[in-house]
């Protein structure tokens, strides 16, 4: 079926390249190549955005990471395993970005109580306040972006992406935690 909303008589750089592939092949089913090439451009134009918030604020994406996932912890707190396994770094990166963010005094490293082979990670009021304006930029840049359609074309892209991630990860459960990055090859 074709679109023929007013959207579809727009040409992107991707129809360009459409256009290019089946001049080449015009056998090729280019829907699925077109999809996925425009979540990548959408998703580089995200990352740019925020990269270059962070980078007027002095913080590195890894940085933001972390601290948002600290933000989002029980008492602002998680296990450096917890970290570990939601950054998706090896323990020698963990250790170091923790070691970092001690040194810029927003959190801070202790024993764990209940078992003292592990160390948990808690934001300290400046880092606190510091994930909280990570937040605050975030939401600003992907505001100014999304801003960009209309609350129409905002739900139906969400609608769809919600369908795209349960297809790829499953549905979420009732007792599940957020986690912004999950690898299907780790252990959830």
């Amino acid at each position: 079926m074709k679109d023929t909303s007013p959207e579809a008589e727009l040409r992107d750089q991707v129809d360009v390249l459409a256009e290019f592939w089946l001049e080449g092949n015009p056998a090729l089913d280019v829907r699925t190549k077109t999809l996925a090439l425009r979540l990548r451009r959408a998703s580089h134009h995200f990352e740019r955005g925020l990269r270059q918030e962070l980078a007027a604020n002095d913080i590195e994406m890894w940085e933001a990471e972390v601290l948002l996932a600290l933000r989002r912890g029980t008492d602002h707190c998680r296990s450096a395993g917890e970290l570990l396994r939601e950054s998706q770094v090896t323990s020698g990166a963990i250790t170091n970005r923790v070691a970092r963010l001690e040194q810029r005094g927003w959190v801070r490293r202790d024993i764990d109580p209940a078992d003292r082979r592990h160390v948990l990670v808690t934001l300290t009021p400046e880092g606190l306040a510091r994930a909280d304006q990570l937040l605050a930029t975030k939401t600003q840049s992907e505001q100014a972006l999304l801003g960009r359609l209309d609350q129409d074309a905002q739900d139906r892209l969400n609608n769809d992406l919600r369908a795209l991630l349960i297809a790829l990860e499953g549905p979420a459960g009732p007792d599940d935690e957020p986690v912004l990055h999950r690898r299907p090859d780790l252990p959830s």
